[in-house]
């Protein structure tokens, strides 16, 4: 069905490369194991900046969640991305789930390091002007006893920025919300969890539009539709695409996939790949003959560290590589 493209901004949802083309997946706040395996691919020099000439790096989505600096990472990737853009090439950070939740007030995930990192260098911070102005309100009347200012002081500094910054129309959620969540580069269609055909009936332009409107919308999380593609289980977000699904019936699916965006393979994350399968813990798994293409190997902190990407060569083959080595898969 390639005249669903026709309806699509080919620039915007789907890349046609010229030159390598990269993909890593979940990060989760590890600052250094980005920076390491950005190194390892060739994409930066020593000083962090892209000398990955017009290579396209796709990220998988969950920089935020379980750790680490997550501010810090999306402040290098819009670094990245301007100086990918001005050499050819393109740097497409996808949607995560962790994303989607971090923009809309559920923090379950967040750690104290997350906190400390959109805490401001200085002494000063608006969560401590707060605190300061919550204890020089006067109660309304004698009678009522003084503002309960326990949980308040229990929060750690950092706790209003990082709500504030990732909120959509926060410092990073203002940037997030004009991220993409499904990706095509040459044949090889990129998203965070999965994508299941109940919604690969519209052009990738319709879909990634949908989602970005539903999460500019304010409000909770909860407060948000929980049928739409941005929040549903079977959404790209949330869908274990492959996993512990019999290759006959994963086949099938992939194909109906295939066929309405005209794509070869799939590559996703979000699943970390021990869970596809306990032997490849910390590798890429490939599943389908290569079709689908699992790439959380376990990057965060919260799962042990376990650096890992991919790169596409130019006879179709697919490496991954890792500190200790590399793969055809």
């Amino acid at each position: 069905m390639a005249h669903l493209e026709a309806m699509n901004t080919p620039e915007t949802f789907r890349v046609n490369p010229t030159g390598r083309v990269v993909a890593i997946g979940d990060i989760h706040g590890n600052e250094a194991g980005f920076r390491q395996l950005l190194r390892m691919a060739g994409l930066v020099n020593s000083a962090g900046d892209w000398v990955g000439a017009n290579t396209v790096l796709v990220m998988n989505g969950d920089i935020v969640g379980r750790g680490g600096n997550p501010r810090r990472i999306y402040a290098t990737i819009r670094r990245l991305s301007r100086q990918a853009l001005s050499a050819g090439g393109r740097l497409e950070l996808l949607l995560g789930n962790h994303e989607a939740l971090s923009m809309h007030d559920i923090h379950n995930y967040t750690t104290l390091q997350e906190y400390q990192d959109f805490a401001p260098a200085t002494s000063w911070s608006f969560d401590q002007m707060l605190r300061e102005a919550y204890e020089d309100l006067p109660a309304p009347n004698p009678s009522d006893s003084p503002l309960d200012l326990s949980q308040l002081h229990a929060e750690p500094l950092g706790w209003i920025e990082l709500r504030r910054a990732m909120s959509p129309t926060g410092m990073v959620g203002r940037w997030l919300c004009q991220r993409n969540s499904v990706f095509v580069v040459g044949r090889t269609l990129f998203v965070h969890g999965g994508l299941h055909p109940k919604w690969a009936t519209a052009p990738l332009g319709d879909l990634n539009r949908s989602i970005r409107e539903e999460l500019s919308k304010h409000g909770t999380y909860f407060d948000l539709n929980p049928k739409h593609a941005a929040l549903a289980e079977d959404g790209p977000h949330w869908y274990r695409i492959g996993h512990k699904r019999p290759d006959d019936a994963l086949k099938v699916e992939l194909e109906e996939v295939f066929n309405t965006y005209s794509v070869d393979r799939m590559v996703v994350g979000h699943t970390p790949t021990y869970l596809h399968d306990p032997r490849r813990t910390g590798r890429v798994v490939s599943k389908a003959n290569g079709r689908l293409l699992c790439i959380d190997v376990g990057i965060g902190q919260a799962y042990g560290a376990r650096l890992g990407a991919i790169e596409f060569l130019p006879n179709g083959n697919v490496r991954a590589f890792y500190p200790d080595g590399e793969e055809t898969l």
